[in-house]
Formats: C-alpha cells, sequence, structure tokens
C-alpha cells in the first residue's frame, strides 16, 4: 500500500467517524428536543386530577377553585408556588403543600388552621389560632372557648399565643382573656377569679405556678413574675368531705 493510499483511507476513516459522531449529536438533540416538547408543551403529560388531602372544614371544591390548576395543563408546568399561595389565601389553611404525581396528578395537601379563642369583628364572631389569625365566623363562641378582647393586634397576638400555651386542665377554666398591650394579659376564671399573667414568655412556668396557687380560692392571682407570684383575696378552700 503506497502512502498516498494509506493517506486516503485514513482521510475516509476520520470523515466517516465524523460522520457518526454529527449524526449522533443530531440525534441527540432530536431525543431532548422531542422530551421537552413531550414533558412542558404536549398533553400527554397534562393534569387530569386535582387531589385534595387533609381539608376538613374547607371543602375540596373550594380549594380545587382557590388553585386554580387547568386540567389542560402540562404537569411540569403547573407554578406550584402560585397554587400554594392562592390556597393559603383561604383564611381557614394555615399551610400548603402542593406536590407533582407523575404523570398527571397534582396533590394539594392542606394543614387548616386550628382554633384556639374567639373574638369579636364589629358585630361578628370569628376564630383566632395560635398566631391570631382570624378565620370563620362562629353564630356565637363555642361553649369551652375563651373570648379575647385586645386593643390592637399585637396584644391580640399575645393574648391567643397565651391562650395556645395553657394546659388543657387550665384552658378549661379560662372563660374570657383581655390585652391591652403584649404584656399584659388578664385570664378571667369561671368562677370569676382573675389572673395577671403579663407577657406569652414563660408560660409554661407560669401555668405550673398558677396550678399550685389554685389550691388556694382568692379573688385574683398574679404569676406575672412567676418566681415571685402574689394573690389577693385568699381563703383557704373548703377541706373535701
Amino acid at each position: 500500500m503506497t502512502v498516498v493510499e494509506s493517506a486516503q483511507r485514513f482521510g475516509e476513516k476520520t470523515r466517516t467517524r465524523r460522520t457518526v459522531r454529527w449524526a449522533g449529536g443530531v440525534l441527540a438533540v432530536a431525543l431532548v428536543a422531542a422530551l421537552v416538547w413531550v414533558v412542558w408543551f404536549s398533553t400527554l403529560l397534562a393534569v387530569k386530577d386535582v387531589r385534595v388531602l387533609g381539608a376538613r372544614s374547607v371543602s375540596i371544591d373550594e380549594v380545587r377553585q382557590a388553585a386554580a390548576v387547568s386540567t389542560q395543563q402540562p404537569l411540569a408546568r403547573v407554578d406550584a408556588d402560585g397554587v400554594a399561595a392562592r390556597v393559603g389565601a383561604i383564611p381557614e389553611v394555615a399551610s400548603v403543600e402542593v406536590r407533582r404525581g407523575w404523570p398527571d396528578v397534582i396533590v394539594i395537601v392542606v394543614t387548616e388552621r386550628t382554633p384556639v379563642a374567639v373574638t369579636r369583628v364589629g358585630a361578628a364572631w370569628t376564630y383566632l389560632d395560635a398566631t391570631a389569625a382570624r378565620f370563620g365566623s362562629p353564630a356565637a363562641p363555642p361553649k369551652g372557648m375563651p373570648v379575647v378582647s385586645a386593643s390592637s393586634d399585637a396584644a391580640l397576638a399575645s393574648a391567643a399565643s397565651v391562650v395556645a400555651a395553657l394546659p388543657t386542665s387550665l384552658g378549661s377554666v379560662v372563660t374570657t382573656v383581655s390585652a391591652r398591650t403584649r404584656d399584659d394579659v388578664v385570664l378571667t376564671l369561671s368562677g370569676g377569679s382573675t389572673v395577671q399573667w403579663g407577657s406569652v414568655d414563660d408560660s409554661g412556668r407560669k401555668a405550673a405556678v398558677l396550678a399550685s396557687l389554685l389550691k388556694v380560692k382568692a379573688r385574683s392571682y398574679d404569676v406575672s413574675a412567676p418566681d415571685l407570684p402574689t394573690t389577693q383575696g385568699t381563703s383557704p378552700l373548703p377541706a373535701a368531705s
């Protein structure tokens, strides 16, 4: 084989390899383009169902309407953050998680607010959760749920936090909660006694101290400084028969 023939064969092999690589590259680009089209633009992976989990007081239809997810929209193009924001705007909803269930399902997981008290807004009642978010409109305060009044949003938030921090044994005997400031929360108990609670800080300690103080009947209790509690109008509780 001459040098010229060797050079020709080498050139042919080189051109063949280049052609194969070029064809492979074109095929790879075509496959990627096809995949992008299928996932992002075609109806092959479009939303066919919107599932709602965790909704109790809020209807599933209300959540779906707020989510506003089109059943013809490609699943990959659903704005999950936008869906969460729209559903989260429902007053009864505390948090939202949006998941994609391939190939064609959007799953919306709702966590509803838990009412801890009620308060008035104008002439109407509304629930409060632990963050003082207002939601719902009961006709009257439910039995066993305290009524909160406050002079400002900050005071309302502090009062709601105090109620949420109360143990069940104490919360069940609290009828009203008032707050002139965030550091001046006052509880009224079912027997008419009042409790100067102060701020929400150290509520666990305050509750434990108050449980001990309640062994003595008094007109008022002050646990705003739990290491130095006081009572007024005290009298011994009658002995158990």
